[in-house]
């Protein structure tokens, strides 16, 4: 597979090898989260279709993913639609394919019909889990904030509210202009026959897609209809988020390709055309490749380089690829390019685009073995690049990898932990099935709350689960406190030692490091068990420092917690990395908001 660029718009061209692909398939992404959620798996259907001679380019529409612009750029409805025109007309000139199918998920399934439509000669049309209504999708769109906003009231946190007039869940937004034609859609409602021969799957039967089905029959299109029960467990967080594989071997077979007799091949990652960039107001980005094709990444260049300045690399939150939770990492890297700064966001061994080291690789292993050696690859490509002085940047799992390889790696000379849920790895924390509870300092003001007290002895709170965690998290403090005694009575290194010792490390090197959390993050627990409340004890040292930023959720899906974080790291590396570096006599550059 191949890193592309078309129209502004990234993408991966997955060719079949050593043949001439007579079929080419545009695979059109769901929306907002589910499109994080699904991107891993997404990646492997496209293998499997390349490896069985189709060819296929998956892609990012204007405004999400690494594609140029924003969320809330006008018109993004039609603009998403004319760009999967603008891609499928760039697979047939690409791959001089004769025979065009658009396989879309979800939202993506509704803007693939909607498109076929439009442009017409599409011989087949994949819709999975299609979105029929379009004010159906707005108002499930608008339940999941809600629940979520819940959620997090509940916890204690407070949130600002969101811009009028948009809808949107899990850091990503529908702004007015699209959500009026987005509210006139319904795909039972269309009047021409999208493509010649359409396949509709969903997770089983319903009248709803019967009808659709139906519909598609009487406009002369030749109709399958199909239910698979997988897509439930693909459609979850990224990091749970499974392939579904007999439904992906349903759609290959419906497409005529064949079943492979071995194992499905390995696929080589192939570095792109030096012309494959995205272009925007304050600098460029081009997709690299490297290690032998063993990762990949997006390499962001001001225009205008600022003189000394560090480059920042930023690693994946969870299993989150690249562009990180509501495209913080993407809007963070412009935002650093109208700075001057450059920056690199990677996708480590097994997630995102990078290869997997082995067949088998789980989550757990990528961040227990493999992270920080990942992470440290994409250190010696910037400093290969010329930027001998690295920032490491990360959120959660990204925050831990990112403090573990500014301790190993001699190049990296500042790093921002955002909500670092732990010092040492804990793999339970990323296993299916895992049960978390809300950090201490939650529970201890819900305590002083009667409603909270109902609610549990109501039983509409899991009583046994909340003092089973509770019990977890007092035996840790307390091993953490005796740890602490036993090491300096013994010599011997513990659990919390080796914490400690981590921090004396950096601080000895000098990295400059900012460890970044929101008032209520449950990674505050593991601050306090090693270092005291709000880390009172890192104020010793010189280049460390602790700061708690108010209405920021763990996972930066509120708009307002991803401008409070970027302010932070900006002022981070204003003040303690450009400020040592910079000539007195150097001009103060007054900051702006990149905007692709």
């Amino acid at each position: 597979m191949t890193p592309v660029t078309f129209g502004g718009c990234f993408g991966w061209l997955h060719r079949p090898a050593g043949t001439h692909a007579e079929t080419g398939v545009v695979l059109c992404n769901p929306f907002g989260y589910e499109a994080l959620c699904t991107y891993r798996g997404w990646r492997e259907f496209a293998d499997r279709l390349a490896a069985r001679g189709i060819a296929v380019l998956r892609f990012d529409y204007p405004g999400t993913g690494d594609s140029s612009g924003n969320e809330d750029d006008p018109q993004r409805m039609r603009a998403w639609l004319d760009s999967i025109e603008a891609a499928a007309l760039w697979l047939r000139q690409e791959t001089a394919v004769t025979r065009l199918g658009l396989c879309g998920l979800r939202f993506g399934a509704t803007l693939a019909a909607l498109a076929a439509e439009q442009m017409g000669g599409v011989d087949d049309l994949v819709l999975l889990m299609p979105v029929t209504s379009g004010k159906g999708y707005i108002r499930e769109l608008a339940l999941q904030h809600h629940s979520w906003r819940s959620a997090q009231q509940a916890l204690g946190l407070s949130l600002d509210a969101e811009a009028d007039n948009t809808v949107g869940a899990h850091g990503f937004r529908l702004y007015a202009d699209t959500l009026e034609p987005l509210a006139k859609v319904d795909l039972e409602r269309t009047t021409h026959s999208p493509a010649r021969r359409v396949l509709l799957h969903d997770l089983n039967e319903s009248a709803r897609l019967k009808r659709m089905a139906a519909h598609y029959q009487a406009l002369g299109a030749q109709t399958d209809l199909r239910f698979f029960g997988e897509y439930d467990k693909f459609l979850v967080n990224p990091t749970h988020s499974e392939m579904p594989a007999h439904a992906f071997a349903s759609v290959l077979a419906w497409l005529g390709a064949d079943a492979l007799t071995e194992r499905e091949p390995a696929v080589a990652v192939l570095a792109g055309a030096t012309s494959a960039q995205i272009v925007f107001a304050h600098g460029r980005e081009t997709p690299v490749v490297f290690e032998g094709g063993g990762y990949a990444g997006v390499f962001c260049q001001p225009r205008q380089a600022l003189e000394t300045a560090p480059a920042v690399l930023f690693v994946n939150t969870g299993g989150v690829h690249r562009v990180g939770d509501g495209r913080f990492t993407v809007l963070m890297a412009r935002y650093l390019a109208a700075q001057g700064i450059a920056s690199l966001r990677m996708d480590l061994s097994g997630l995102g685009d990078s290869q997997r080291r082995d067949a088998a690789l789980s989550l757990d292993k990528v961040y227990e073995q493999y992270a920080v050696a990942d992470a440290q690859a994409g250190v010696d490509w910037l400093v290969a690049a010329g930027y001998p002085e690295i920032v490491m940047f990360g959120v959660c799992t990204g925050a831990y990898v990112s403090l573990h390889t500014a301790r190993a790696h001699p190049a990296v000379v500042g790093c921002a932990a955002v909500n670092l849920p732990f010092f040492s790895w804990d793999g339970a924390r990323t296993r299916p099935g895992a049960r978390h509870v809300a950090a201490s300092v939650v529970y201890r003001r819900a305590m002083r709350n009667p409603r909270k007290w109902l609610r549990l002895l109501s039983g509409e709170a899991n009583g046994r689960m909340i003092a089973t965690e509770l019990a977890r998290r007092l035996g840790t403090r307390m091993a953490a406190r005796a740890g602490r005694a036993f090491e300096w009575l013994l010599g011997q290194r513990t659990p919390g030692g080796m914490v400690r010792a981590l921090m004396r490390e950096l601080e000895r090197k000098g990295v400059q490091t900012t460890l970044i959390y929101g008032s209520l993050d449950e990674g505050l627990d593991a601050l306090e068990i090693h270092f005291g409340p709000r880390g009172n004890r890192l104020s010793k040292l010189k280049h460390i420092d602790v700061k708690l930023v108010g209405k920021v959720d763990h996972a930066l899906f509120s708009q307002s917690a991803r401008h409070a974080v970027m302010a932070q790291f900006e002022q981070f590396l204003r003040e303690r990395m450009l400020k040592a570096r910079r000539s007195a006599a150097a001009p103060q550059r007054e900051l702006r908001v990149a905007r692709a």
